[in-house]
C-alpha cells in the first residue's frame, strides 16, 4: 500500500477522534488569548459554535486525563482537535507551541491533520503524545498553541481538577476494559524495551536518510487483552517534522495476511495513511510484525508516530481513551 497526502489537505493519519465526560472537562479548561489577530480569527473566538470551515480556523490542545505509573510517577496524556474540515495545520516548536514547565517540552505534534471518527470519536485525536511527572507534582503541565490565524489557546494538564466533588477526576484505567480489551505492547526490537499506551516508546535508533531515498522501520506488536486474543491495527502520523515536508508511508505488511484495520476510524476515510490502517497478522511468517517504509520531501528532523490500537474490540475505541499504543521514530533527512 503506497499512501501520499497533500500539504494543503489532510494529515498522515486517522481523519477521526472522540468525546468521553472527562474530555468535556477539559475543554472547559482551554484558555482562549485574544492579543492581536486578524479580523477573521476574531470571527472564530467570537462564535464558537459555528459551522466548521473548510479551511482557517485554530487547532485546540486537550488534556485528556492522566495514569498512574508502577514507580509512583503519573502520565498526563494529551491530544488535539483540528476545528478545519479540510486544512493541515502545522506549528512548529517554539513560540507557537510549546510545554511549560520548559522540562516537559518537545514531545508534542507540530503537524495537526483533520481527523474524523465515527460514533463518539468526533473531530479529535486522543493521546497524541504523554508526559510523565513525579509522584509529588502539583501544579499544571500548560500545552499553548498559537495557530497561523493568530488564535492562541492552551490546556493544562493536570492531576486534580480544582472544586471537584471526587479528587483525581481525570485519572484514566490503566486495567482491562470492560469487554477485556487492553492497551496493546509495542517493541522497536524482539526482546527490546516495551511501550504501553498514550506515552508509548521511541525507536532507540535515530534514522538518516536523505531527500527521497526510504527507510525501514519495523516494530513488534501484540494486542493484551484479557479475552480472546485479536489482530491489531497500524496507523502511520507525522507526528513532527519541517512545515511542508511530507512523508510517503508504504506497509510492509503482506495483503494476504494484513488487511485493513477494524473497529471505529478504520473504516476508508476513519484511518492510517490516506484513509486507511493496516491490519497486523497473529500468525504466520510475519506474525506481530508492522513494518513500513517511509520517504520524505524535504530535508530536516521528523518524527513519525506509529499508533498500534485494538479498535475491532467492541469495548476500545478513542471515545474510551482505550486502546492504542504509540512508538515514536525519529527520523534524519538531508538534501
Amino acid at each position: 500500500m503506497t499512501a501520499s497526502l497533500p500539504n494543503d489537505k489532510r494529515g498522515l493519519g486517522p481523519r477521526g477522534t472522540t468525546h468521553i465526560k472527562l474530555a468535556v472537562g477539559a475543554l472547559a479548561l482551554v484558555v482562549a488569548s485574544a492579543g492581536t489577530m486578524p479580523a477573521e480569527a476574531q470571527d472564530v473566538r467570537e462564535f464558537p459554535l459555528a459551522p466548521i470551515r473548510p479551511q482557517g480556523n485554530f487547532v485546540a490542545p486537550y488534556f485528556d486525563g492522566f495514569l498512574p505509573n508502577d514507580d509512583g510517577s503519573w502520565t498526563l496524556s494529551f491530544g488535539f482537535m483540528n476545528r478545519n474540515d479540510e486544512e493541515l495545520i502545522e506549528i512548529p516548536l517554539g513560540p507557537n507551541n510549546f510545554l511549560e514547565p520548559p522540562q516537559f517540552d518537545g514531545s508534542q505534534p507540530t503537524t495537526f491533520p483533520v481527523v474524523r471518527y465515527e460514533g463518539f470519536g468526533g473531530p479529535r485525536e486522543r493521546g497524541a503524545f504523554a508526559v510523565v511527572v513525579p509522584a509529588d507534582f502539583q501544579g499544571d503541565v500548560w500545552w499553548h498553541l498559537t495557530s497561523p490565524n493568530g488564535f492562541s489557546t492552551k490546556v493544562p494538564g493536570r492531576l486534580i481538577q480544582p472544586g471537584a466533588l471526587i479528587p483525581g477526576a481525570y485519572e484514566l484505567s490503566v486495567g482491562p476494559q470492560g469487554g477485556g480489551s487492553m492497551r496493546p505492547s509495542v517493541r522497536f526490537s524482539p526482546d527490546g524495551p516495551m511501550g504501553i499506551g498514550p506515552l508509548g516508546i521511541f525507536h532507540p535508533e535515530t534514522f538518516r536518510t536523505s531527500v527521497g531515498r526510504p527507510i525501514t522501520v519495523t516494530a513488534w506488536v501484540e494486542d493484551r487483552g484479557e479475552r480472546e486474543l485479536r489482530s491489531v491495527n497500524m496507523t502511520l502520523w507525522k507526528h513532527q517534522g519541517p512545515v511542508g515536508g511530507e512523508i510517503l508511508f508504504e506497509s510492509l505488511v503482506p495483503q494476504s495476511v494484513g488487511g485493513p484495520g477494524q473497529g471505529p476510524g478504520q473504516e476508508p476515510g476513519g484511518g492510517g495513511p490516506e484513509g486507511r490502517s493496516i491490519q497486523i497478522p497473529r500468525e504466520g511468517e510475519k506474525a506481530h510484525l508492522a513494518q513500513f517504509t517511509a520517504s520524505f520531501s524535504q530535508p530536516g528532523d521528523y518524527v513519525i508516530r506509529v499508533r498500534i490500537d485494538n479498535f475491532g474490540g467492541g469495548d476500545s475505541s478513542p471515545g474510551n481513551m482505550c486502546c492504542w499504543t504509540n512508538g515514536y521514530v525519529r527520523v534524519t533527512v538531508t538534501p
